[in-house]
C-alpha cells in the first residue's frame, strides 16, 4: 500500500486537517495544527482545502474551538454527506496569514527538512519527522547511512534554528546519537 506523501508548498501552510462532520448542516470537526488556535478563530477569513485538482478556497461563516477541536462553518459545504467527503483534506493557509512570530519562535513546518549540524558544523543528518510530547517536541534526525536518532526540542541541546538556511545546530552531548531508535528494542516485562 503506498502512503500519501503531503506536499511542502514554499508560501502555504498546513494549518488544520479535517477530520470529519459536526452535526448535519455540514460543519467540520478540523485538528488545528497550531499552539495558538484562538488567534487564527478570530483572524482568518478562508482556508485553501487541497485536493487532487489544486485547491478549493473555503470561506469561513464562523470558527470555534470545541474540546480543543475547530468547529468550522463555511459557505461551501452545506451538509453532512459533503462534510463527510472532506474527511482527511489539509487546510492550508498563506503564509501572509500566519501569526505574527516573536524573535525566539519558529513554525515547526520550517524545522522539517532542515540540515542538522553539531557545534563544530559537522552535519549530522536531516530532520525527517516531529514528534510531539507532553514536555515539547523531539526530532528525529536521519543521518547519511539511513541511521536515525531522536533531538529533544526542551532542554539545551538545540542551540539554534536558522530558518533562512534551514539549519538546526545542536549541543552533541555524549550518548545522544548512540542508539539509534529504529533498533531499539523494548523489555516485554513490566519493571515495577
Amino acid at each position: 500500500m503506498s502512503e500519501k506523501k503531503e506536499i511542502d508548498y514554499p508560501d502555504l501552510t498546513w494549518l488544520g486537517t479535517i477530520i470529519g462532520p459536526h452535526g448535519v448542516r455540514g460543519e467540520l470537526k478540523v485538528y488545528p495544527l497550531t499552539d495558538d488556535p484562538d488567534f487564527y478563530c478570530n483572524s482568518l477569513k478562508s482556508f485553501l482545502r487541497e485536493n487532487v485538482q489544486g485547491f478549493d478556497t473555503i470561506n469561513i461563516k464562523s470558527l470555534k474551538i470545541h474540546k480543543g477541536i475547530w468547529i468550522l462553518k463555511c459557505k461551501e459545504c452545506g451538509d453532512r454527506n459533503l462534510a463527510e467527503s472532506w474527511k482527511k483534506s489539509r487546510l492550508l493557509v498563506n503564509d501572509d496569514n500566519l501569526r505574527p512570530l516573536d524573535d525566539d519562535e519558529v513554525f515547526l513546518h520550517q524545522i522539517r527538512g532542515a540540515v542538522v549540524f553539531d557545534s563544530r558544523e559537522k552535519s549530522l543528518g536531516e530532520v525527517v519527522e516531529i514528534i510531539e510530547t507532553g514536555a515539547g517536541h523531539v526530532y528525529t534526525v536521519q543521518q547519511p547511512n539511513g541511521e536515525e536518532f531522536l533531538v529533544p526540542s526542551s532542554g539545551n541541546i538545540v542551540q539554534f534554528f536558522d530558518s533562512q538556511n534551514k539549519k538546526l545546530v545542536i549541543d552533541l552531548i555524549p550518548g545522544l546519537m548512540a542508539v539509534s531508535y529504529t533498533h531499539l528494542t523494548l523489555p516485554t516485562k513490566r519493571i515495577v
